[in-house]
This record gives C-alpha cells, sequence and structure tokens, in this order.
C-alpha cells in the first residue's frame, strides 16, 4: 500500500506546481515601494558641441534611476502594448517618460519620485520624474487585502507641463485628477477627470473642464474656474465664468474690456454603475461645460443669453462691441432663436 501511494506523490507535486503556476500573483505597496528606494546609477556622456567650446567642456557624469520597465512587467503593465492603449495616445511613438512601446522593458526613468496617498481601503502611487524633460505621471492603485495592498490598476496623464496634476482619492472607491488638457499663446485648458475603481479595474466615469482661459485669440475672451465636493455618492461642481474683450483702437487691441461673470452649478449622482446628470440640481450640463472652451461663438451666446443682451442697453464701446458679436453669432447659427438651447430635461447618463 505505501509502495502504490508513493507512485502517486510526483504526479500529485506536478499537479500541484502547475496549479501554483496559473495562481495570479500579485504585486504589494512594498514591493513597489522597494523597488523606487533602490535606484541604479546610470552613466550620461557630455554632448560634444563642435562650435560651442563651453559645451565641449562639460563632463560625464552618473544619474540615479530605475528601468521602469521592469516594474510594469511585474504590474502586466505594456507587454508590448495593445492597439488599443496606442489608440488613446494618438499620434505619439512613446509611451510614458519617453518609453517606447516596443522595447520599454529597458526604458530608464531618470530621477525618480513618488508620491503616496491613501483613503480608507485604497491607496495611490504617485511615479514621476524630477527631469523637466518628462512631464508624465503614473498613479499606482493599490487595495487593501488580508495581511497586503495589492496592486489592480492604473492612471496616466501624459506630457502634464507647468506643475504636477491635483490629486484625490475620494469616498467609496473614486478618484479625481486635474491636469493639464492644453496649452499656448493665449489659452490653456485644465480638465478633471474621474475614475471609478473597485479594487478590480479602474474606469473612466466623467470628464469636464476645470480652469480654462482664453485671452486675444478672438472676439471674446472667457476664464473659467471651477470648484468640487463629493460626498455621498453626490458630486457638485460650483463654476466661475467670467467674459471679456479686447477693445479695439486703430483695429488693434489696446485694453481688456470686462463683459460679465456668471455662476453656474453641475450635480451629478452616483446611481451604482455610472455617474448620472442631475438636472434638478443644475444650470449648466457637463456637455454645456465643454462647449464654452471648444464651442462656436453661438454656442457660447445660447447659454449665457440672458446676460449677453444685456449689453444691448449698454454705451459706447460695449455696445459697439455687442454689435459686432452678435452678427457673428447670426452668421454661425442662422438666425438667433435657433441657436438657444432648450433646457435640459431628465436625467442624462454620461
Amino acid at each position: 500500500m505505501r509502495n502504490q501511494f508513493l507512485k502517486f506523490v510526483p504526479s500529485v507535486l506536478i499537479v500541484i506546481a502547475l496549479a501554483l503556476l496559473f495562481i495570479p500573483k500579485t504585486v504589494s505597496f512594498l514591493d513597489v515601494e522597494k523597488f523606487f528606494a533602490s535606484t541604479d546609477a546610470y552613466f550620461q556622456p557630455a554632448q560634444k558641441a563642435l562650435f560651442n567650446s563651453a559645451a565641449s567642456n562639460r563632463e560625464d557624469y552618473y544619474y540615479p534611476g530605475v528601468r521602469i520597465g521592469k516594474l510594469w512587467k511585474k504590474l502586466d503593465i505594456g507587454a508590448g502594448f495593445s492597439g488599443r492603449e496606442r489608440h488613446h495616445i494618438a499620434l505619439r511613438d512613446e509611451y510614458l517618460f519617453g518609453c517606447g512601446f516596443v522595447n520599454y522593458s529597458s526604458c530608464i526613468l531618470p530621477y525618480p519620485v513618488v508620491k503616496e496617498y491613501e483613503l480608507g481601503e485604497y491607496r495611490a502611487l504617485q511615479v514621476s520624474s524630477s527631469s523637466q524633460r518628462f512631464p508624465d505621471y503614473q498613479y499606482l492603485l493599490f487595495k487593501y487585502e488580508p495581511k497586503t495592498w495589492s496592486y489592480f490598476g492604473r492612471i496616466d496623464v501624459f506630457d502634464n507641463k507647468k506643475g504636477e496634476p491635483v490629486f484625490k482619492l475620494l469616498d467609496n472607491g473614486f478618484a479625481s485628477v486635474v491636469s493639464l488638457a492644453g496649452m499656448g499663446d493665449g489659452y490653456s485648458t485644465r480638465f478633471m477627470q474621474v475614475y471609478h475603481f473597485d479594487g478590480k479595474s479602474v474606469n473612466l466615469v466623467l470628464a469636464v473642464p476645470n480652469e480654462a482661459s482664453r485671452r486675444g485669440l478672438g472676439l471674446l475672451d472667457f476664464d473659467v474656474t471651477g470648484t468640487f465636493d463629493y460626498a455621498n455618492g453626490v458630486l457638485t461642481g460650483t463654476y466661475k465664468v467670467t467674459f471679456g474683450a479686447q477693445e479695439l483702437v486703430n483695429g488693434r487691441p489696446a485694453r481688456s474690456l470686462p463683459l460679465f461673470t456668471a455662476n453656474r452649478h453641475l450635480t451629478l449622482f452616483w446611481n451604482g454603475t455610472a455617474l448620472v446628470f442631475d438636472p434638478d440640481r443644475s444650470d449648466i450640463t457637463p456637455a454645456d461645460l465643454t462647449r464654452i472652451v471648444t464651442g462656436s461663438y453661438a454656442r457660447v451666446y445660447a447659454m449665457f443669453r440672458s446676460d449677453f443682451d444685456k449689453l444691448q442697453k449698454a454705451e459706447g464701446v460695449k455696445k459697439e462691441w455687442f454689435a459686432e458679436f452678435l452678427s457673428v453669432v447670426k452668421e454661425e447659427g442662422g438666425s438667433v432663436s435657433e441657436v438657444v438651447s432648450a433646457p435640459p430635461s431628465g436625467s442624462q447618463r454620461l
């Protein structure tokens, strides 16, 4: 009997070994902290210049860094990167921190910086570089499991110039990120994105402008600033929208011409699967917030018509400006009545 039992032992051990291979391996918060705590010194040769003696005398040096691809491989990030991920980063040959899509495993993150966030059963680790060459940020997400914090997903923020994003962990498995969406001469836009996660996956559930400005790029200037609160499954936003124009002298902008300021409120609630627009507690929709930043004069006029129409009774430059503005609105939207938006009705799933 004993000999027969011993015959089955190797087979049982093989089955157990194979089963262990297919058990998902979790990476803990401690594992990731240790990874970034031990940086290596990487060699940077001096950049020689043919016509610049100062640059040619620059010395070689070493800088601290980590091979970020090794961590991504453990976290199952990348693996050659799918076409779906490439689609989200259109017209770019690089992923975060200058890492290529194909040979990312050898990519070095120079001067790594990590920052920790924690709320309830969730943790986030912000990963970035102090080098200004790579203004990218990655948020690695962890959920508390028995005796450990286990990694389950990530949020990527690309090319966030002018300071780091504003990241917050919110109650009930939500996080918000305010980051740069675009900037140039005379304009800038920062969007707030809200993510929901359950310890297994991460989903984007809302994206709306948080701050925006445009000056000297047409008839209308604006500044948009928003503040948000989240509690008990309800997200509320308060917006201040200030409109202005450029007073022209001999066809050139001479000074800023303030027009009016309007306040708007946005409320959404979580129904268990999505953030839903609440028209009863809102006087602007998420789509209209985006149209302020990207829409035509006709659309903006439709959203703030009562405020714009008060300029008909203004005097001097403001009245002249409004007449020109209204003519452009009519050209864009046909008759004025055609560009007036109907008030939102019913709950709107985003």
